[in-house]
């Protein structure tokens, strides 16, 4: 929003104070003002209105292209001989003329004016040019020629609006529709200033429009889409040039002049924030209009000369042959006001914001009324920003000695708005601020924004409390969309009170992150302690996966209005943005990649899919996870002495190590070691290496169970090496390994509890056993048989290795180490435990054993 100074001093007397000011107070009432630029050079007086009574030639003769003038400058005053060189001047012309002391504009800069003599004669100032004057237009075209009824020895700064203007850059936002208008920010600024606020006054004729020439009509399809729609026909109307001063103001923001009609409705758009539309009356077929939706295959040729087709989704504006406006988005060019144009339709609605935000997006189509509407407007201010637009069109837009004639106002919705009121607590203000107000204070405070403060009573009062706790708060129409319950109450006695003025206290108890939080700030504190660099990536995807075997087409969920063809689908797995970082990275000669990522996936839920309560909505039918994953690849840590073999030799990641990732990722998160399976499987993405990946699981079986029922795996994600020939196409020289922790909830929930145990008093004792089983049976199988059968004693299993044997057969030797906190075991004891191990293992997983 640009706002312009000179216009904020018509609603709030700012003497005395500057733009830098009114910028600090609006930042620090909840209002960013990013910049504050001044717009119009200032020229300095005595700069008056003269009038030409001679005119002749230089006496001296090189002095050709230049003649002396007569001016007058005041009534009654002897005329002052000023030379000039322009060519459109004459004798009777009333023109700006600058005496000396003064200052004007030559090539940018300040020009001081004084006596100044040229050959025999001296000048005694200076006939103005607009550009010397600071106004646009070219100094080739001569002196600015005033209108012959300007009085003379008037003040040409006051009468040609040339004091400097200062525009304020104020950020929107997204919830204060009221902010995007001068009114509106000059009602924030006279409560923070604790100054009154002149409102605009005016007075419309009585209607004179009669005669069913003029009849106009008015209809709604949907008051969802639009609650009220209003037009007026204003006759005898000429679309010439708006008034100085209008055009001053829109030129100081930016807001290019189009006609007098035009530019009322663009000044009264950034006055009250309200869009209007004009319409040439004899364009309109039908003489009708209606806000609707469009139908499909229907076509529009907006103000910006382009065609548009439209869709079902877009409200539009029609009359009885066809579409001629994108309702708050821009009108069409067969309707617009020409110079032949001497009949309006001057359109003022409200529009619900969503449905022009869709409209504006489906037809890439953004302006400053679908800036406005998409943060809602005011219904109960269209009628009179419509009368006061009508009245500004009555007063300067007047066709000769013809003065306007104005049509009553054709309707269809209403503009009444249901009060709000909002009971606010004292006591909640005491608490929230950390400062004690009054209600007179509070009444003080909002009474300047429109809201109606009076005392009132809790609904639920303590006994032994006073009744006089609260303030009954009415909001006005232009707020009830952002101010609904009593904390928004709050926050604008704050910011009006001063953020600065609150005491400055320690918070009476600490706030205990979300779970959600705590376990993002647990993985991602743990990969970054392994020696991993976040990525933070984009959910949204081309959905191009499906050759990585990481996209179901079945349990897409699709963007409506993608931005782009790469960002057309919301992800279902974390793998594909980090490999292609890792590729972006490897192409910009960064080898070392060790990247991971804490993100959410999305998944539509097929309708024969078990429902997931704590993740499922059940309104769009959507599954939700946070998941972590990661890709390492190249060297982890390297120190500088290793020469280059060693350095070769040391960057080969292999799958251990990012098995030991996830290790001491699910260790940091308490989960159970002993309770997680890796273990080969089929269903492992395709992306992954066929041999050298493996699927993770928590095993949530009793020991009981896992005898007589077996193992009740819950499978947590998956890890391995990419794919050799993924590698290749991303002309990776070094292996990649992957890694996806599917539900980061749910793996809190596994979360054992800390425990704490004394040192012990007795020793451990410890045995090495080596046991050949089939191919097929993986280690997790035997670790399990071995924990099962070894019994309480036992406390560490250790895998030391693994012998490839080739008739079929593998040998895995583990390290058993035993340790009864009460007594120190015998060899004896050990050794019977231990053979309960091998009778297990060869009638469980018909093990064997060398002798």
């Amino acid at each position: 929003m640009k706002l312009s100074f000179d216009w904020l001093c018509d609603y709030v007397d700012l003497k005395g104070v500057s733009p830098h000011e009114v910028a600090e107070k609006l930042t620090m009432g909840a209002f960013e003002v990013e910049e504050v630029r001044q717009v119009r050079p200032e020229v300095v007086g005595p700069i008056v209105v003269g009038e030409i009574l001679e005119i002749y030639p230089h006496p001296d003769a090189k002095y050709t292209k230049i003649r002396v003038t007569k001016t007058r400058v005041a009534a009654g005053a002897e005329p002052l001989e000023i030379i000039c060189g322009a060519a459109n001047i004459e004798v009777g012309q009333r023109i700006p003329v600058a005496l000396p002391g003064c200052r004007v504009i030559k090539s940018g800069a300040p020009f001081p004016i004084s006596l100044r003599n040229v050959g025999s004669v001296t000048s005694n100032g200076m006939l103005c040019s607009p550009p010397e004057l600071g106004l646009p237009g070219d100094a080739e075209a001569g002196i600015l020629i005033l209108a012959p009824s300007t009085e003379l020895g008037t003040d040409c700064i006051e009468l040609l609006h040339l004091k400097p203007d200062y525009v304020l850059f104020v950020e929107p936002r997204s919830n204060r529709g009221d902010a995007l208008s001068v009114i509106g920010l000059a009602r924030e600024v006279a409560a923070l200033l604790r100054r009154p606020l002149h409102q605009p006054e005016w007075q419309l004729p009585e209607e004179e429009l009669s005669g069913s020439q003029f009849d106009f009509k008015v209809s709604l399809e949907k008051s969802d889409d639009c609650p009220f729609f209003s037009t007026r026909v204003i006759a005898d109307v000429t679309a010439g040039e708006a008034p100085l001063f209008i055009k001053r103001r829109l030129e100081a923001i930016d807001v290019r002049s189009v006609s007098g009609i035009v530019d009322i409705t663009n000044y009264v758009m950034h006055e009250f924030g309200q869009p209007l539309h004009a319409y040439d009356f004899n364009r309109v077929a039908g003489h009708e209009l209606s806000a609707r939706r469009a139908t499909k295959g229907e076509r529009i040729t907006t103000l910006d000369g382009k065609e548009r087709e439209l869709t079902d989704e877009v409200l539009v504006i029609a009359d009885a042959k066809e579409v001629v406006a994108v309702a708050g988005v821009m009108g069409g060019k067969d309707s617009e006001i020409s110079g032949d144009t001497k009949i309006i339709a001057l359109e003022a609605a409200a529009f619900q914001p969503a449905r022009v935000r869709r409209g504006s997006r489906l037809l890439g189509l953004s302006s400053d009324s679908s800036l406005r509407f998409e943060r809602g407007v005011d219904v109960a201010q269209v009628a009179r920003a419509s009368d006061r637009a009508a009245y500004l069109i009555m007063s300067y837009c007047g066709s000769g000695q013809q003065k306007p004639r104005l049509g009553k106002l054709a309707v269809d919705g209403h503009d009444k708005v249901a009060p709000v009121h909002i009971t606010c607590k004292m006591k909640e203000l005491k608490r929230v601020l950390g400062t004690e107000l009054t209600s007179t204070e509070v009444r003080e405070l909002l009474t300047p924004l429109g809201f109606e403060v009076t005392k009132g009573e809790c609904a639920h009062v303590q006994p032994g409390e006073s009744k006089e706790q609260a303030v009954q708060v009415a909001v006005p129409s232009f707020r009830q969309s952002d101010v609904t319950r009593s904390i928004d109450i709050v926050e604008e006695v704050c910011r009006l009170w001063g953020y600065d003025n609150l005491p400055e206290c320690i918070p009476p108890s600490a706030v205990v992150p979300e779970v959600q939080e705590r376990v993002t700030d647990e993985v991602r504190d743990t990969l970054c302690g392994l020696g991993l660099n976040e990525a933070w990536l984009s959910s949204l995807t081309s959905g191009d996966e499906s050759a990585l075997g990481l996209f179901n087409e079945e349990q897409a969920v699709r963007v409506l209005n993608p931005l782009s063809a790469d960002h057309q689908v919301l992800r279902q797995s974390l793998i594909p943005g980090l490999v292609k970082a890792a590729s972006y990275n490897y192409d910009h000669g960064q080898q070392d990649v060790w990247l991971f990522e804490v993100g959410r996936t999305y998944r539509r839920l097929l309708n024969d899919a078990p429902r997931e309560s704590d993740r499922f909505n059940s309104g769009t039918g959507v599954v939700e996870q946070r998941r972590v994953a990661g890709i390492l690849m190249g060297q982890h840590a390297l120190g500088e002495w290793l020469d280059h073999s060693q350095r070769q030799s040391a960057s080969q990641l292999d799958f251990y190590q990012a098995k030991g990732v996830v290790q001491n990722l699910l260790a940091k998160l308490r989960v159970n070691q002993e309770k997680i399976r890796y273990f080969r499987s089929e269903k492992v993405p395709a992306c992954m290496h066929p041999s050298r990946s493996c699927q993770i699981a928590y095993d949530n079986s009793s020991k009981k169970a896992k005898r007589e029922e077996g193992s009740q795996l819950q499978i947590l994600g998956w890890l391995g090496q990419l794919h050799p020939a993924l590698s290749e196409s991303l002309r990776f020289k070094e292996s990649a390994f992957i890694f996806e922790l599917n539900d980061l909830d749910h793996l809190w929930g596994l979360r054992s509890s800390e425990s704490f145990c004394g040192v012990p008093a007795t020793p451990s004792v410890n045995r090495d056993l080596t046991v050949d089983v089939f191919d097929a049976v993986d280690h997790a199988a035997v670790h399990s048989c071995i924990s099962s059968a070894a019994g309480a004693d036992l406390t560490a299993v250790e895998l030391v290795s693994i012998y490839q044997q080739p008739e079929g057969q593998k040998s895995l030797s583990f390290r058993l180490t035993f340790q009864n906190p009460e007594k120190t075991l015998t060899a004896e004891e050990v050794d019977s435990r231990l053979q309960k191990v091998r009778d297990s293992l060869i009638n469980r997983l018909s093990a064997s054993f060398r002798a």
